[in-house]
């Protein structure tokens, strides 16, 4: 099994150095995979923490267009030119802060669904339904934890084979240490303030 070191602990603890922090926004982004390292799993977390996955809000343009879109499918009361630019600007407001993605789903669905022009509140209740696709920076956290459980797998595997060593114990995450405890594996020693193999005693009878 891989050496759980300090890199380890940093990733599962979800921080890093401040050094790394200061640096992570100069990293080149690595392949969005399940990493076969610490090294790059620390590396893929750093950098998708580094990330803002929120949507940008639509552009008053795109959410002209999404409502003239809508305006030219759907028929509505009639307007002068004076309440029509009104709506579009109560319009624009209320929907502001969607991305585009969002308002395009949100006129598709009404186009399709709708007899009449959606008021705004309709306008609301279809925006809140887009479901945005999953994000890079979601994926790849989402890998460094598949990482991390086949990890603690091995950890929790090599304590069954009575294979695990002293120096792996001690560089494991305390979770983990507790977890082996709780399931027989490791014993707590007070007098060396750490977790130790409970060996099992070859021969021992009932």
């Amino acid at each position: 099994m891989e050496t759980i070191g300090r890199a380890a602990l940093t990733v599962i603890n979800g921080g890093m150095d401040s050094s790394m922090h200061s640096e992570k926004q100069l990293m080149s982004k690595p392949d969005i995979r399940l990493p076969e390292t610490v090294e790059e799993c620390f590396a893929l977390k750093v950098w998708a923490d580094a990330q803002d996955d929120r949507p940008a809000p639509a552009s008053p343009l795109q959410i002209t267009k999404h409502l003239t879109f809508m305006a030219a499918t759907l028929p509505s009361k009639s307007t002068d030119d004076e309440s029509g630019k009104m709506r579009v600007a109560v319009y624009s407001k209320i929907l502001g802060a969607y991305s585009n993605e969002a308002l395009a789903y949100m006129a598709r669905r009404a186009c399709s669904e709708m007899q009449w022009f959606p008021t705004p509140r309709q306008c609301l209740e279809l925006v809140r339904q887009y479901q945005p696709p999953v994000s890079e920076k979601v994926e790849a956290l989402a890998l460094c934890h598949r990482f991390w459980e086949g990890k603690f797998d091995d950890f929790i595997f090599e304590l069954e084979q009575g294979i695990a060593q002293q120096e792996m114990i001690d560089a494991a995450p305390l979770n983990w240490r507790k977890i082996a405890m709780e399931r027989g594996f490791l014993r707590w020693v007070p007098e060396g303030d750490r977790y130790m193999i409970r060996h099992k005693l070859v021969g021992a009878t009932a």
